[in-house]
């Protein structure tokens, strides 16, 4: 008997052990892979439309520790400076940047968490998850009653002193 080897049979157990470990430990998030890509003129790629909604477990670290950063090279200068974590199935269909994954509380009162995929990293042989590291999408809509205030391009208006505004 040899030890140290992986055979098939081997990572497609460990990929099952990961799903029940994920299914029990982890969350269950809403999945989606970008249908179409689009280019910048700087070469980046932005998403011109996303899947349906799958339902996933994944294991998610909000806080991950320094050593586990380091193990996959995403480690900043400053040490706050930390990103997010999850850790998804390897059969996870259409895994690559740009993914959303969306995070729904179990309160009615808050609203889902969107977070987009930066980087994926797995172990070198047999891999029985994927690692992502992910940044969270914020959605900030200006209400339209404080754009009109703005609409003339006469005027420039700065708040000085006690919210007075003032013209140039």
């Amino acid at each position: 008997m040899q030890m140290g080897l992986l055979t098939q049979n081997d990572s497609t157990m460990f990929r099952g052990y990961f799903k029940e470990m994920a299914k029990l430990l982890g969350i269950s998030v809403l999945y989606q892979y970008p249908i179409d890509m689009d280019f910048t003129i700087y070469a980046e790629e932005t998403p011109k439309g996303f899947s349906e909604e799958i339902q996933i477990d994944i294991i998610f670290d909000e806080n991950p520790k320094i050593t586990t950063l380091r193990k996959y090279g995403w480690v900043s200068e400053v040490p706050d400076d930390k990103p997010y974590m999850a850790t998804l199935p390897y059969d996870t269909k259409n895994l690559c940047k740009g993914c959303r994954i969306s995070i729904v509380p179990p309160q009615p009162l808050s609203g889902k968490r969107t977070f987009v995929v930066t980087d994926i990293q797995a172990g070198l042989e047999f891999p029985d998850s994927w690692v992502c590291k992910l940044a969270p999408v914020f959605k900030d809509k200006v209400p339209p009653e404080k754009l009109d205030k703005y609409k003339k391009k006469d005027k420039v208006f700065m708040n000085f002193d006690a919210g007075q505004e003032k013209t140039r």
